[in-house]
């Protein structure tokens, strides 16, 4: 997925997780058919740049290769339209980029091969992730990379505010104290998207959750969200907090980028960004804060490599996905273009290579463990079939926080009321 759009419209529609266990994922038993040498396969992607483009297409080749295939790369400019139609049209890729928002629905379909653990065991992988693309317990594909949400900050606009390393935000209180020291000189001290798909990191901060535990129930209208989304007005009503909207700025990494916010919440898909169009931007990259009751919280995206249940060469897919999720290739994956591993050991020694606090050119990482740090902690997307229409409901209504029009207790309760109506129709 290409996140530095997901901001735009991408990920405000990304969606849930049915009732799932990573725990209790089972190996499939569905056979697996054809060669694993000797064939050509279709890998449909949705990338976000040149570099991934390249970069799945060396791994392809790579594969290709050692194995004796070939990889024909479809660079898909609507994934969930090209693959939709290619499903609906009886010829889909063999293997995909597979979305959360479309991961229900493929598998109540039985578009899926429950591949997960032909791949790789679930305990190689975050909980999180496996929970994204797990359904009754099976753990159907196998997370492609992770983002999580952290907060960028402008180093020259906080050195200029006279804050030290003692006013990092890693609390609630200390964050709104930034926020108003850093707006000043017509610079907005934080700059948010104006999407659930930031501000839901604050619901989990302050112990809230879209979903019960089971995945049965959303939770959408808790006192814990509601303490958050106040929380998140309250900056917002005295102008120390804007949505990218009010200041003309497309997402938060724009507001960031173009110097008109000295914070933002944004993924490591901000890097790219960074790199490619701000590149005389330092600046640092530090973990969300904690809330009132100590809870951390972020929130955490993701893909996965899905295996057409229909393809006839689900053998060669599966071997092909196996290199694909290889720690040696994740890692490639990681450097070429700033996704995250999706299996904590390599996301590890991925950041453990990038250290460095301070990104004075598009050369150079930031501290990426931020980001690494907060998929212990991180809070899945929601998956259920319908919820993205019910989430741009609950988008439309952000801007309003800032002059009182919209009001976080109806707002949450209305949330809440259409979701439920999702799972019970």
């Amino acid at each position: 997925m290409k996140r530095t759009k997901a901001i735009t419209g991408m990920a405000a529609t990304a969606v849930v997780v049915a009732a799932m266990s990573p725990g209790t994922a089972m190996a499939a038993s569905t056979p697996l058919v054809g060669p694993t040498h000797g064939v050509t396969l279709n890998f449909m992607i949705a990338s976000s740049g040149p570099a991934e483009t390249s970069a799945d297409k060396a791994a392809a080749a790579a594969w290709g290769k050692k194995t004796g295939n070939k990889v024909n790369v479809i660079n898909s400019s609507n994934l969930t339209e090209q693959l939709t139609e290619a499903f609906a049209g009886g010829s889909p890729p063999d293997i995909f980029y597979g979305e959360t928002p479309m991961f229900e629905s493929m598998v109540k379909q039985g578009q899926l091969l429950e591949s997960g653990n032909l791949v790789y065991p679930a305990k190689d992988f975050y909980p999180s992730l496996v929970q994204e693309f797990s359904y009754n317990h099976q753990f159907y594909c196998v997370p492609k990379d992770s983002s999580t949400l952290a907060i960028e900050i402008n180093v020259a606009d906080w050195k200029a505010a006279g804050l030290t390393n003692a006013n990092l935000p890693t609390t609630w209180a200390k964050l709104a104290y930034d926020a108003k020291a850093l707006t000043r000189n017509g610079v907005t001290g934080l700059v948010l998207s104006n999407t659930l798909d930031r501000l839901g990191a604050f619901f989990k901060e302050a112990g809230g959750n879209y979903m019960n535990a089971a995945g049965t129930k959303f939770t959408f209208d808790s006192p814990q969200n509601l303490e958050a989304l106040k929380y998140i007005q309250g900056l917002a009503k005295k102008g120390y907090l804007k949505f990218s909207p009010q200041v003309d700025a497309g997402w938060g990494g724009e507001a960031f980028g173009t110097g008109k916010a000295a914070m933002t919440v944004e993924g490591n898909w901000i890097i790219g960004a960074m790199q490619t169009d701000y590149p005389k931007i330092q600046y640092e990259v530090v973990p969300m804060p904690v809330g009132p009751g100590g809870h951390h919280g972020t929130l955490v995206f993701t893909n996965c490599w899905g295996i057409a249940a229909s393809s006839k060469y689900t053998a060669a897919s599966v071997s092909f996905a196996k290199y694909l999720a290889s720690p040696a290739q994740q890692l490639r994956f990681a450097n070429a273009f700033g996704v995250m591993p999706s299996r904590p050991a390599v996301a590890k020694q991925w950041a453990a290579e990038h250290v460095k606090q301070v990104v004075a050119s598009g050369n150079e990482y930031p501290n990426v463990s931020a980001f690494v740090q907060g998929d212990a902690y991180a809070m899945p997307q929601v998956a259920t079939i319908g919820f993205a229409t019910v989430q741009s409901n609950f988008d439309n209504q952000i801007d309003g926080l800032a002059n009182g029009t919209s009001n976080p207790a109806q707002m949450l309760s209305q949330l809440q009321t259409y979701a439920e109506a999702l799972l019970h129709p």
